[in-house]
């Protein structure tokens, strides 16, 4: 009893007084091993849990990439636990691997378009030196004997971007059970899965597909070939098996499958329509039997070699009709095949001859042909018939949504890629038309479509779009247009080429940018944080694979809070900019002309380049309704009138479509002929300082400014402001921060009396439009005083009978009459500080 009570005091204690050192010695080997972040939040060891095996949990794992890879995590798990044999941890042979439990693992795969994958996070391997040392010192090896591999909410993301291949996993449970240990088992899966979507070149095979598989396998690990026997699985509803064999090889993998299924109906074949499965299925009646049958053999090895497979689907004279609803779908049939001989992926030939059916007693029906779709794709595509879209809601359960419209086609194109892309139009055939009528979309959070005619007419090298008014919401566009390349843009997204007509009679921006009522946006400048008073709407972005020229004419448009009249001018869109020529508006009470462009490069920030005409353009409007207006010049507020002139700017755009005050720069001239200044600030402080009340309601004429924007200033050059008989002669600089920094002269007019004969007096303009601080030169202002009073005295006293000639042509020659001006300028000076100490 006391031996029993030792081993079992060990078997608590050994655990507790190691565990701290083995988690450590993880976490340092793991790193050196390893070209990624790796860390847990913590490790327990237990050899009572799992008695007679010792058990090894880590939780909270997570294995993070480096460099092009370190925002994204490789593998994360909420636990790992590993049982091992007890006695194998005494033994010479290695450690017994019995039983894994994954639980809460996901898995992000990722393969850049030039092959680099992020799942490469090993080390290169140590020097055969290094091996050899390290097995001289009697390193143990682990030895799988897996019973038992258990995998709770288990979730995949494949992403490879190379092939153009996208995986996702949603929630998978499985367990798989076999003797690893030995060359050959007996592998028991089951597994299900909530969501599986698949996209491949585009195209999506799975979109959130339920799996589930119930699988015996035998394993010949020792070959690494695995035979299927009894087995099963189920797709959505469809349910088949899989007979045959797969060899893992060097080079990819052989195999020999078949998929078995019996005849399938009509029902299952459309559960994998996710719009049909996920209303009311299991209500939905069908009639009408389909056929899958598909088989591949052969290897598969790489990009380049594809084993020969063949997948044929059929369905014959089926329907469908929810029993809630008046119509159904009838006469559905459809006759598609894939096929490959082997060898290359350009050996695939789909064919789809017909899928066709009748829907509210309109017959519609597609027949498609494609091959050699890696180096040079043939097509043959072609589609006739009539859809009545305001039928749909008796055939299909709308919510909160209303469809109305005629469409009728008549249709069909065919040719290879390389004649497109060597724009040999003439060997491509393309003819018909399709024709929207009365096109009505109504849905909840988005404002009604509404198309009253549109005319689409196909040729081989354009594709016209004619008769067409769209009104979505309150705007309304007609479109006149031509677009060239339009097949190359449909089936390999090259860039569509295209000559515009737009035309509208209101157009409002903010009801197609992104939008968000509860989120102010917050701009950030050098100087602070600046809360915007817009909402943040996002960005408009230009797509790299459209060449438009497009001539607009739109009476009004709306953007933010601004409404532009009389839009009219040339745009050029293409590789992610819009050159924006002769495009005039009116705005702000006056007009515009802007010459410029927009862009919005790939992984950065748009930009904006431009040049604006400004004519008769309000002071008060511009402050109101331009951001940028209030940051950089407030004054405006305050002004009535208006300015004509021209800006030019250079400056990114932020989320919100506003410049970045940061990275703003540009220079400009504005002219006003008419300016009150009734209500600045700062003129009212200079009149207070003159004693000029009649000042502080001044009208300007023909004020002329030039400034330079930058570093988050505008720099004025030397201007003038005439106010009444006062002359301001004024320059310096306004900040982010609403600063100020001016300086300058006031010239005192003749009405101002002998105080006139001072002539100018120096100025300082500081602090804010909303607290000016204004400074005179005090004591150049005594000095000037002085020095004319000097003068008076001298022509009282010397008068006419003086010789001035002589007294001015060496004042510094020391003479009576210099004596007598050295004495009374210097009283004079004492004079004018005393006066001007009282006034202060």
């Amino acid at each position: 009893m006391v031996v029993i009570t030792i081993i079992l005091l060990l078997l608590i204690a050994i655990p507790y007084f190691f565990t701290d050192k083995i988690e450590a010695l993880i976490k340092e080997e793991g790193n050196k091993m390893l070209n990624a972040e790796f860390d847990f939040s913590e490790l327990d060891i237990s050899l009572i849990r799992n008695f007679p095996q010792a058990s090894l949990t880590i939780e909270d794992f997570y294995l993070k990439g480096i460099g092009e890879f370190s925002n994204d995590t490789l593998v994360a798990a909420k636990e790992v636990t590993a049982t091992v044999n007890i006695m194998s941890l005494f033994g010479s042979e290695g450690f017994d691997i019995c039983d894994i439990l994954l639980d809460g693992v996901s898995v992000k795969a990722i393969v850049l378009p030039d092959g680099t994958v992020n799942w490469d996070v090993m080390k290169p391997s140590d020097t055969q030196a290094t091996t050899e040392d390290s097995t001289s010192t009697g390193d143990v090896p682990f030895r799988i004997k897996l019973q038992k591999l258990e995998i709770d909410d288990f979730n995949l993301i494949y992403d490879d971007r190379l092939a153009d291949m996208y995986v996702d996993v949603v929630d998978m449970n499985a367990t798989c059970s076999g003797d690893f240990g030995n060359s050959r088992t007996l592998l028991k899966l089951n597994t299900d899965v909530e969501s599986v979507t698949f996209r491949m070149g585009g195209v999506p095979f799975l979109n959130k597909a339920e799996l589930a598989a119930d699988m015996n396998i035998d394993a010949d690990l020792e070959n690494s070939k695995f035979t299927f026997s009894e087995n099963s699985f189920r797709l959505n509803a469809i349910k088949a098996a899989l007979d045959g064999w797969i060899a893992l090889t060097d080079a990819g993998m052989d195999m020999d499958v078949k998929l078995r299924s019996n005849e399938i109906g009509f029902k299952e074949v459309l559960s994998l329509v996710p719009a049909i499965y996920s209303k009311d299925f299991a209500g939905l009646k069908t009639d009408g039997k389909a056929t899958l049958n598909a088989w591949a053999k052969g290897s598969l090895q790489g990009e380049n070699t594809f084993p020969q497979f063949e997948v044929e689907f059929d369905v014959k004279n089926a329907m469908f009709k929810y029993p809630s609803l008046p119509a159904g779908v009838d006469n559905i049939n459809v006759s598609a095949k894939i096929t490959n001989p082997g060898g290359s992926a350009d050996n695939t030939i789909v064919i789809v001859n017909p899928l066709s059916f009748v829907m509210a007693g309109n017959p519609f029906a597609i027949q498609a042909t494609v091959k050699n779709p890696v180096s040079d794709m043939l097509f043959d595509v072609a589609a006739k018939g009539k859809l009545d879209l305001g039928k749909i809601k008796d055939i299909y359960p709308l919510e909160n949504m209303q469809l109305n419209g005629i469409i009728d086609a008549d249709m069909s194109v065919n040719g290879r890629m390389s004649y497109i892309e060597k724009e040999q139009y003439e060997k491509v055939k393309a003819s018909g038309n399709m024709r929207l009528n009365n096109m009505l979309l109504q849905m909840d959070d988005m404002p009604n479509v509404n198309i009253n005619k549109s005319l689409f007419t196909f040729t081989p090298r354009y594709l016209q779009l004619s008769e067409t008014t769209v009104k979505i919401g309150d705007n309304d566009i007609t479109l006149d247009s031509k677009f060239e390349n339009y097949i190359g843009f449909l089936l390999k997204g090259t860039t569509l080429k295209g000559n515009l007509n737009v035309k509208s009679n209101r157009f409002n921006l903010n009801d197609f940018m992104t939008a968000d009522s509860a989120v102010v946006a917050q701009q950030q400048s050098n100087e602070g944080n600046v809360a915007a008073d817009t909402v943040a709407m996002g960005i408009i972005t230009v797509p790299d694979n459209i060449d438009f020229t497009m001539q607009a004419a739109f009476n009004e448009v709306l953007f933010d809070n601004m409404k532009f009249d009389d839009m009219k001018g040339l745009l050029i869109v293409k590789n992610n900019k819009v050159d924006m020529k002769n495009l005039s508006f009116g705005t702000m009470g006056g007009n515009v002309v802007l010459n410029g462009a927009y862009t919005t490069p790939k992984e950065s920030m748009p930009h904006m380049n431009a040049t604006f005409k400004l004519n008769n353009i309000g002071f008060a409007q511009a402050y109101n309704d331009l951001n940028i207006v209030r940051k950089l010049a407030p004054i405006f507020s305050g002004l009535t009138g208006d300015f004509s002139g021209n800006i030019s700017i250079d400056t990114e755009l932020d989320n919100s479509m506003s410049p970045v005050l940061s990275t703003l720069s540009g220079s400009g001239a504005l002219s006003t002929n008419d300016l009150s200044l009734n209500n600045v600030e700062v003129i009212q402080t200079v009149a207070d300082i003159l004693k000029k009340p009649s000042l502080k309601d001044t009208r300007v004429k023909n004020l002329n400014i030039e400034f330079i924007i930058k570093d988050g200033r505008v720099t004025t050059k030397p201007f003038d402001v005439k106010l009444g008989d006062y002359k301001m002669n004024l320059s310096g600089s306004t900040g982010l921060d609403q600063s100020i920094d001016y300086k300058g002269t006031i010239t005192i007019p003749a009405s101002a009396g002998i105080v006139s004969q001072i002539g100018t007096v120096d100025m300082l303009i500081a602090g804010t439009f909303t607290k000016p601080k204004v400074s005179i030169d005090m004591e150049s202002l005594a000095k000037k005083a002085a020095s004319q009073a000097a003068s008076k005295v001298l022509d009282k006293i010397l008068g006419s009978k003086s010789d001035s000639t002589s007294v001015a042509s060496d004042s510094t020659t020391t003479t009576p009459v210099n004596k007598i001006k050295e004495e009374v300028t210097k009283k004079a000076l004492e004079k004018a500080f005393d006066l001007f100490k009282k006034k202060k």
